[in-house]
């Protein structure tokens, strides 16, 4: 492999989450009529269809500033191309394309574009807009100056900070309507070549070192009841897909703990492997069904309770007999003070 360009790359291989038994060579970018590229569930695997066919993306992350001049992103398409990657991550910053309101300069994209082509590499967008890594320095000044219109942020201790409020109706506002136009010039320039694969909407928004937002807006939001729209989502049985199984979700109701048993019922599914799956949550049954071939049942191999410290699974239980349904179920019950956390492996049987 060729060496890094020293002010360029945060070497990334195999960045897109995609699953395909061998690499496609990239075909040359000629105008196509073929739909947009898009994820499609063929057999047993999710691939991303780019032009008709399955497109393994082999992808190097520029860092957040290398491309915001066309002369600045010059020197880095070939030491992508020698690397033998196929696809950019590039970030595009909301204070560039619309440096006043309503006046967009498309400049900038265009030129991006029109280097990733004469390279014959792909581009995934990462839209950095009112957030980037939880602060709000790369949206345009006329936000950053208005301070009224577009408010910040609070700490705990009420000190205010430069971020942008998610409490604020017209950030959210002005930020769907640069984005939306965003993607309205994408369609009309790259429809027929489909450079562009996929758009990151914003960048690890968050707070720090606070959990929340502790504006006058963001508390009277915080201390009103949780909508009864999000409530019956979350407690009503569901169905949904994760990794090669389908997963029956049917809320507890009074199983959990009475100081938490007011709480609406959640899970989060990550599945780590074929048959492997991390899950955390309070108040929710789960039973696996499965969705490709093979044999009809699942079963509960191994059940560990537990959580992760430095990044590393701990177990504090192993579970298995009544606390699994005899191997055929799960439960998330959780606490006031947090969710519970499982580390499960599946098996099937006929």
């Amino acid at each position: 492999m060729a060496p890094r360009s020293s002010e360029t790359i945060r070497a990334s291989a195999l960045c897109a989450a995609l699953c395909l038994l061998v690499a496609v060579p990239l075909a040359s970018q000629t105008p196509s009529s073929s739909p947009a590229p898009h994820l499609e569930r063929r057999g047993a695997a999710t691939q991303l269809i780019v032009d008709g066919k399955p497109f393994l993306m082999l992808a190097g992350e520029l860092g957040n500033n290398a491309a915001t001049t066309i002369e600045a992103a010059r020197p880095i398409w070939p030491n992508l191309v020698a690397m033998h990657l196929n696809t950019a991550l590039v970030a595009l910053s909301w204070a560039q394309i619309e440096p006043k309101e309503g006046e967009f300069d498309w400049s900038l994209v265009d030129g991006l574009l029109q280097s990733a082509r004469q390279h014959d590499l792909r581009i995934v967008f990462l839209w950095f807009g009112s957030w980037k890594n939880t602060w709000s320095s790369y949206a345009p000044d006329w936000v950053k100056a208005d301070y009224t219109r577009f408010p910040r942020t609070r700490q705990r201790n009420g000190t205010p900070d430069e971020r942008l409020t998610p409490l604020s109706t017209a950030n959210r506002d002005a930020d769907a309507r640069a984005f939306a136009s965003l993607m309205q010039h994408i369609r009309a320039v790259d429809s027929q070549t489909h450079t562009v694969l996929m758009m990151q909407v914003e960048n690890e928004v968050g707070s720090i070192p606070d959990a929340r937002d502790y504006s006058p807006v963001a508390n009277d939001a915080f201390a009103k009841p949780v909508s009864k729209v999000v409530v019956d989502g979350l407690t009503r049985a569901q169905r949904i897909r994760v990794g090669d199984y389908t997963l029956d979700l049917t809320p507890l109701g009074g199983t959990t703990p009475s100081d938490a048993s007011t709480l609406p019922p959640f899970a989060i599914f990550i599945a780590t492997g074929p048959n492997e799956y991390v899950m955390a949550g309070r108040g929710v049954g789960i039973k696996f069904t499965p969705e490709t071939p093979g044999p009809t049942y699942v079963g509960l191999g191994t059940v560990q309770e537990g959580r992760f410290a430095d990044g590393h699974w701990v177990t504090i239980r192993q579970l298995a007999g009544d606390d699994t349904g005899q191997g055929t179920a799960l439960t998330l019950r959780g606490t006031l003070h947090g969710p519970g956390m499982l580390r499960v492996t599946l098996y099937r049987y006929q």
